[in-house]
């Protein structure tokens, strides 16, 4: 089923049709999730699923919704979403909501898109834009990188319980401000700057989003993660989750995900498929916050990475390849280096470009 993806849309779609990201939020999930159907089957992870089903279960049984739980421990793949969607023919499903991090968003995703139902989001973490973005990174079984499947049409619904957020591990929701603050760096991508004349509006315009966002994340992103070290759930936390998730994600989704993701994230997409089981551990945002080293050099923004650095250890964020498993041999930094130059985000046949790229990649060292 979901082999028959459908081509590339031109039509921005911007993000989900109702967002609502507040404390207290899951008691009412059950009144929200049954404006899409009354029949719904639940994909969470199996953690996520504990964290909201004390209150999440109770709200539906008010509002007269029927659901058919799967805890999934695997990846977004093409299997699992045909699998999952086949599930809720049986049931009689009438939407997929999706309870996890950032893969389960995905899997969410592609679940609906397989079974043609709409999706709605709840995430447990603010560590990814993936429950708002109109596509899924779809990954082999084992987990290695596969491909970006583009949907042409936006999400249901969007719902981020704050209470949620500030009780999640602060491993995940500091690697969501670095995935996010990664925007405004990727999409210069081999320049210092970015200049009206020389993009298209919608590219432009969500640079200008990214570079706000980042702006705020780097004043505000280390007192977020204070305050949810004490599960403190605070304005400053909450303004943090709201940009990680939705406002990155509409600037994912203005670039159509195509021109607010460069090397960082061909980096991740590297790691994941050809280091699956040497980086299983890391998350998604994490590999992307040492691919922004790369990022810093190859824009000609060396200077830049210093401040980075001290902005990421003073949230336990990893700062190596080595610390996430990836021994630094020349073989291994080669293998990166190849995987970048054959990906479509990296087109120059300079020799000088090629150098300065070889250089690049030994800043994650």
């Amino acid at each position: 089923m979901s082999s028959n993806q459908p081509k590339l849309d031109t039509a921005i779609k911007f993000g989900a049709g109702r967002v609502r990201c507040e404390q207290g939020l899951l008691p009412q999930l059950g009144e929200e999730i049954a404006r899409f159907g009354k029949k719904v089957l639940i994909v969470a992870g199996p953690r996520s699923w504990d964290a909201v089903k004390d209150q999440l279960e109770p709200a539906l049984k008010e509002a007269g919704v029927d659901y058919q739980l799967e805890i999934w421990t695997g990846w977004c793949s093409n299997e699992a979403a045909d699998e999952l969607a086949e599930k809720a023919h049986a049931f009689g499903a009438e939407e997929i909501v999706g309870v996890g991090g950032g893969k389960i968003m995905d899997l969410a995703k592609a679940t609906g898109e397989t079974a043609q139902l709409g999706t709605v989001n709840i995430p447990t973490s603010a560590s990814t834009c993936a429950p708002f973005t109109c596509m899924s990174v779809m990954y082999t079984p084992e987990g290695g990188k596969k491909t970006s499947w583009r949907f042409d049409h936006e999400i249901d619904a969007v719902y981020m319980d704050l209470d949620v957020i500030a009780a999640c591990p602060i491993r995940y929701n500091a690697a969501g401000i670095m995935d996010a603050m990664a925007k405004k760096i990727e999409m210069l991508n081999g320049r210092p700057e970015m200049h009206i004349d020389e993009n298209p509006i919608d590219v432009y315009t969500a640079y200008n989003m990214a570079a706000y966002v980042y702006d705020v994340l780097h004043t505000y992103g280390q007192q977020a993660i204070a305050d949810n070290r004490e599960g403190k759930c605070t304005k400053t936390l909450g303004d943090v989750a709201f940009l990680n998730v939705i406002t990155t994600g509409v600037i994912a989704n203005t670039t159509k995900s195509f021109r607010q993701s460069e090397l960082a994230h061909v980096i991740y997409d590297g790691v994941r498929t050809h280091f699956t089981h040497e980086a299983a551990d890391a998350i998604h945002g994490e590999i992307v916050a040492i691919g922004l080293f790369c990022q810093l050099y190859f824009n000609g923004l060396q200077e830049k990475e210093a401040e980075l650095r001290e902005f990421m250890r003073k949230m336990d964020l990893p700062l190596t390849l080595g610390e996430i498993g990836i021994e630094p041999t020349e073989e291994n930094l080669n293998t990166i280096e190849e995987y970048i130059v054959n990906s479509r985000h990296y087109n120059s046949t300079d020799p000088a470009d090629r150098q300065r790229l070889h250089e690049a990649v030994r800043e994650m060292v």
